[in-house]
Formats: structure tokens, C-alpha cells, sequence
């Protein structure tokens, strides 16, 4: 494998002693940050080259037609669209989607399309070298990382791979995407649910409405009445939370009005995620990703609100002024306030954006709301 990759995890039928690995893997449990509600929860299907296809996001011949065989994997195992993005990213971050005959300096006995190694965990070495059996003991290997859905798609990957960096992966995704959207089509049409797939792996959820008057371009503040606790960028973290990196960096704007009062939908926007956060998002609390619908197409983020208070779901698209929930004090909080959060438009909008995070004030005077 490349980068130091070390590939220990136990397939299905093959007896290997993985004690230190399962022990690595406990210990990685909630690092990075959470793609959950942008993966295709759907069934895949069958990955078909359409006739014609010269090239796709930079690949061709036989690098799509192995990309095609990773797809079926995934759904030979009943495997869900998100499973085959993430096989075709990992294939792509290890060899490029060519079936590679050699290893390199951290894993000289790594072979074929992920690059696994000879420790008996993936078979023998016709197996490694055989698209469609290295990519079937990949997705066995991932189904045996509980939760790889709420994971970062780097992460998952890592979960299986083992890299030394664990966002190494993270790259390749558009190109993934843009694969098994492809691919996804054959010659008939293929999946519906592939067909929506947005540049950073993202499936629309299908059962989104509209609601409200879109086109306005108007702006609101998220917090009408609020006001300004907590600034954007470094800070000491506030009495009565867990205070750690994250807390101290501060990527957002936090405002206070009291009484749970309703959070707003700062700009016409479409619903990504809204969720109460588990795992390491839980510092969240109940919490909202929406992309905004206008250009530029900022992210926004809505952090800390009140459990049952959601009044939207993933896939919604909802004007300016909307109700999204209310304010609370869920997650890693002191007090009743909302986290307001502004990202950049080339920042997922599926998965929390901390990593784009802009001070959102700018934003909100120039639009003359704050």
C-alpha cells in the first residue's frame, strides 16, 4: 500500500490474529470530520463504461473499466452508491485504478488496485491482482468498521487501508464521484440516485420539497434579536465545555437571544444535513449543513440547537426567513445560543466545513442584517 499503508483488517473466511489493528482502529474512532448525511445511502448498481466514453475526470480505458468492477463489488454485496464512491477513491489514491504489479518502500509486497498486502488478510496474490476479488475483500473489510457511513470518506477509507495519512485519500474524491456518477449511467440510464451526485460526493436524499418563495436574494439574520456572545477565530474556551483545540478555534459566530427562540435561514438554501450529531459530532448537538442556492453558494452551519426543534430535512430547499429550529444549548455548550458558521463555497456541503470556515460577521453586515 502506498504511503505506509499497513491493510491488516480481517476479511471474511481468513483467519489472521489482528489484535494491535483492532486496537489502532478503537483508537481512531473519532478523528475527522463526518460525511455521514452527504453518502448515497442507496443500493448501487452495476458499474457500465457507456459506449463512446473516451475519458472521465482523467481516466480512461482500462483504469474505468477496472472502476466499473469496484461498483460491482459493491453491489454484489448489496452495498450502497456511497460504499462504491469510496471503493473507487481508495483505487484511485493507491494506483491510479490500474491493477499495479509492485509495491513501493513502505509496503514492497503491495500489489493490484489497493495496493494489498501479502499477510494473508487479502487472499493470495492472483486475488490481489484480480479487480473484481481485491475490491470484494475491500468492502468486506469495510463492512466490519461499525459506523463506516458516519465517518469522513478519507477516514472510512483509512479505517480499511491503513495510510499513514489519513486524509490522503480526501483528493480524489471529485474524481470518484464523477466516476460512479458515469459509470453509474451505462448505456440505459443506470441510477437515479447516482445521477445527483454533486461534485464532492453528495447525493441529493430524493424527498425534498421546496419551501417558501426562492429568488429573492434577500438575506435575514439567523437569530433576529440575537446577540453577539462569541466572536469568530481564537478565544478561551467558555466556561462549562469540554475545552480542546476546536472549542478554543473558534469557526463560527455564536449568538444569544434566549427563550429557544427560532433560528432562521439566513439566505435562500438547500438542506444537506440535520441530524442530531453522534460520535464526534455529538459537540455539535442537534445541528444543520445547508448550501446556499444563490452565487457564490456559501455552506452554512447552524450548531447547538434544540433536540425535536428541527423544522427541516435533508434534501428541503428553503427561502431566506425559513424556520430551520431553535436555538438551544445541545453538543458542547454553556448556555442557550446558536453556532452560526460560514464556509467558502468550494467546502463540501454534506460534511461539517470547519476546515473553510470564514468569519460569517463580514457576511452579515454587508448584507445589512446584523
Amino acid at each position: 500500500m502506498r504511503n505506509g499503508c499497513l491493510a491488516l483488517l480481517l476479511v471474511p473466511g481468513l483467519a489472521v490474529v489482528l489484535t494491535f489493528g483492532l486496537i489502532f482502529l478503537v483508537a481512531m474512532g473519532t478523528s475527522g470530520p463526518s460525511a455521514a448525511s452527504g453518502l448515497c445511502g442507496v443500493p448501487g448498481t452495476p458499474g457500465t463504461v457507456p459506449a463512446g466514453t473516451k475519458k472521465v475526470a482523467g481516466f480512461s480505458g482500462v483504469q474505468l473499466e477496472n472502476a466499473a468492477e469496484i461498483m460491482a463489488a459493491a453491489s454484489d454485496l448489496d452495498m450502497p452508491v456511497a460504499a462504491q464512491i469510496l471503493g473507487v477513491q481508495a483505487a484511485i489514491g493507491e494506483s491510479t485504478l490500474k491493477v499495479i504489479d509492485r509495491g513501493d518502500a513502505a509496503g514492497p509486497d503491495s500489489r493490484g488496485l489497493f495496493q494489498q498486502r501479502a499477510n494473508g488478510a487479502w487472499g493470495s496474490y492472483q486475488d490481489r491482482m484480480d479487480p473484481r476479488i481485491s475490491a470484494t475483500n475491500f468492502f468486506k473489510a469495510m463492512q466490519h468498521i461499525e459506523g463506516w457511513e458516519e465517518l469522513s470518506p478519507s477516514q472510512a477509507i483509512h479505517r480499511v487501508q491503513r495510510n499513514a495519512d489519513p486524509d490522503h485519500y480526501t483528493k480524489y474524491r471529485p474524481q470518484a464521484a464523477a466516476i460512479v456518477k458515469a459509470l453509474s449511467k451505462g448505456d440505459t440510464g443506470g441510477n437515479d440516485a447516482a445521477e445527483g451526485i454533486d461534485a464532492n460526493g453528495t447525493c441529493a436524499s430524493g424527498n425534498g420539497e421546496t419551501v417558501g418563495e426562492l429568488g429573492s436574494g434577500k438575506w435575514v439574520n439567523p437569530l433576529p434579536g440575537g446577540r453577539e456572545t462569541s466572536g469568530f477565530g481564537g478565544r478561551a474556551c467558555p466556561a462549562g465545555t469540554e475545552c480542546n483545540a476546536n472549542t478554543a478555534d473558534h469557526k463560527g459566530v455564536d449568538f444569544a437571544k434566549g427563550g429557544q427562540a427560532e433560528v432562521l435561514a439566513p439566505a435562500d438554501m438547500k438542506i444537506t444535513v440535520a441530524e442530531q450529531g453522534r460520535g464526534w459530532k455529538a459537540a455539535y448537538g442537534t445541528y444543520v449543513i445547508a448550501k446556499q442556492v444563490d452565487k457564490p453558494g456559501l455552506v452554512f452551519e447552524f450548531h447547538h440547537m434544540a433536540h425535536g426543534t428541527l423544522k427541516v430535512k435533508a434534501g428541503d430547499t428553503v427561502a431566506a426567513g425559513t424556520p430551520v429550529g431553535n436555538e438551544g444549548g445541545t453538543g458542547n455548550a454553556s448556555g442557550v445560543h446558536l453556532h452560526f458558521q460560514i464556509a467558502t463555497p468550494n467546502a463540501p456541503s454534506g460534511a461539517p466545513t470547519y476546515k473553510y470556515a470564514v468569519d460569517p460577521v463580514p457576511y452579515l453586515k454587508k448584507k445589512g442584517v446584523l
